[in-house]
């Protein structure tokens, strides 16, 4: 069973650590962080900026934490500036926990929260096209396959095409 708790300055430090602990994990297929994210100083300015899009509702930010309470990733929804009842959808699950099921049951615990308590009626959701467990997560969570954006993310000098899924409720 998992958690999800809403960022707060309080947790900030547990996901500076976390993403420190899996930089070189996560680097190797997403585009890499600032260079100032991994300064603390730097970090601590992110995390204010993302506070405060938090409290103006643009982005709703949750660490996961397993049942023991330790953070095991991160799940966000990002609202669109031209549809505000409509976000995408982003996570990631640290490499020692990753294929325990934290990913399907973080989106499924997100989504709730989405139709629910924040009002909105579409999520999107994009992965790499080779990035089958991911897309396996959101299609076990209800979402279907709607296009692929190709040549849409360079990683190592190399253009990746990107699936993207959406899920809807009204």
């Amino acid at each position: 069973m998992i958690s999800l708790e809403l960022l707060s300055e309080e947790n900030s430090l547990d996901v500076y650590f976390f993403e420190k602990e899996n930089q070189e994990y996560f680097e190797r297929n997403l585009s890499p962080r600032p260079a100032n994210y991994f300064d603390l100083e730097g970090f601590k300015e992110i995390t204010r900026e993302l506070l405060t899009e938090q409290t103006n509702r643009d982005v709703y930010m949750y660490l996961i934490r397993d049942s023991q309470g330790v953070m095991v990733g991160r799940i966000n929804l990002s609202v669109l500036e031209n549809n505000r009842k409509t976000a995408e959808l982003g996570y990631r699950i640290g490499e020692n926990v990753s294929n325990l099921g934290y990913a399907s049951e973080a989106v499924k615990f997100v989504l709730e929260k989405a139709f629910t308590i924040y009002g909105l009626h579409r999520i999107i959701a994009g992965t790499a096209t080779d990035n089958l467990a991911s897309q396996r997560v959101l299609l076990k969570n209800g979402f279907i396959f709607s296009r692929v954006i190709e040549n849409d993310l360079q990683i190592h000098n190399e253009w990746l095409h990107t699936a993207v899924f959406e899920i809807t409720r009204s």
